[in-house]
């Protein structure tokens, strides 16, 4: 029963990335394909789901109370993006053409094969993550306890993941980040364990957004020529899967796919990439600047490891930018600051943190 909760869980998910995606694109005026949408929806959800649980997890709320307020503000979130999507259809519903003129027009038959090649490999990938996963020493027995101890005692990072035992302060390196949270609410909610919520359904999830940043990326690359883009997600799931390295962003994704760090190698890291590519590309694109500014707001909320390589990446390109158009363009470096300046507020608070100037006593 709780396999079945389980999958139904993960297209769910899925299903609420879309629609926010979708929304998000539409109102900044772009139409990227379905894996990219799904990915900018993955994002913005993170992106408004920290700003709830941040306020809770700082001001020491129980963990029922960000579970019933995100539910309530997720529900709104996702009607107002049905409005703005279904708004949409309706004012850019084609006249009916002559039905001599309508043409069922079929992807050709080695471009189907390859799409059915790439989805095999996918879902062979999303197996081998769900059946290598072992349990792998501190991290494993850490990040997993946080969530069945939140859920458990109903509170949020008051007690440590390892021992179960209360803690004297909160430790912001990991409290900074609602990305085990979500699924410790999903849990509290749902009744599955976040031992199976976390090890299945988020290890899958992001065997599949890293597959949609791939596959987005390859489309981009090859101007949207399938075949090309197919061959290419085809090749990086074998890669993944047989190049058994140590330590690589594979070896995240196939054995440790439930912790934020295998989300920051896989989702995160590729994700700015990929919107550093297309500002490179074209840095007039607003749309291309609005995605990267969720994808770094929602960065620490996905992943702490994010908190300086995301605006480490960012200043990168401003440089080479500069470097290359050899001048100062003013509108490129206003937009990249505002992209930082989420992750530069993050490592302020993290700093006065580490350096015992800011001690959040329980």
């Amino acid at each position: 029963m709780q396999f079945f909760l389980c999958i139904c869980i993960l297209i769910l998910n899925i299903l609420i990335y879309y629609i926010l995606g979708r929304a998000f694109c539409i109102k900044c005026g772009c139409r990227p394909v379905i894996p990219e949408t799904v990915c900018i929806g993955f994002f913005l959800y993170y992106a408004a789901f920290q700003i709830i649980a941040e306020i809770m997890i700082l001001t020491k709320q129980k963990l029922h109370v960000l579970s019933i307020t995100w539910l309530v503000l997720l529900a709104v979130l996702l009607a107002a993006a049905l409005y703005v999507v279904t708004g949409s259809k309706k004012q850019q519903r084609p006249a009916r053409a002559p039905a001599a003129s309508v043409r069922n027009v079929r992807p050709a038959r080695i471009v189907r094969l390859l799409a059915v090649l790439m989805a095999a490999a996918v879902l062979c990938e999303c197996a081998s993550a769900v059946l290598i996963q072992r349990n792998i020493g501190w991290d494993f027995a850490y990040y997993i306890g946080n969530m069945t101890t939140s859920v458990a005692t109903d509170t949020m990072y008051l007690y440590d993941g390892s021992s179960g035992l209360l803690r004297k302060t909160i430790e912001l390196r990991y409290a900074l980040s609602s990305f085990y949270m979500n699924t410790a609410c999903i849990s509290q909610v749902t009744g599955i364990s976040a031992l199976v919520l976390q090890k299945y359904v988020a290890g899958v999830l992001c065997v599949l957004l890293t597959n949609a940043v791939v596959y987005s990326f390859a489309m981009k690359v090859f101007h949207r020529d399938l075949k090309k883009s197919a061959i290419l997600v085809t090749i990086t799931v074998v890669m993944t899967i047989f190049w058994d390295v140590y330590d690589t962003s594979g070896q995240f994704l196939i054995l440790r796919g439930y912790e934020a760090k295998a989300y920051c190698a896989n989702v995160v890291l590729p994700m700015v990439c990929y919107l550093l590519y297309r500002i490179w590309k074209d840095s007039g694109d607003q749309s291309s600047w609005a995605r990267l500014f969720v994808t770094a707001f929602a960065s620490v909320a996905v992943s702490m490891s994010c908190v300086v390589i995301v605006p480490v990446m960012i200043v990168i390109m401003l440089l080479a930018h500069m470097a290359v158009e050899k001048k100062l363009d003013l509108t490129v470096i206003r937009r990249g600051i505002c992209c930082l300046l989420p992750n530069v507020c993050y490592l302020a608070v993290y700093f006065c943190y580490s350096g015992g100037w800011l001690v959040l006593e329980v």
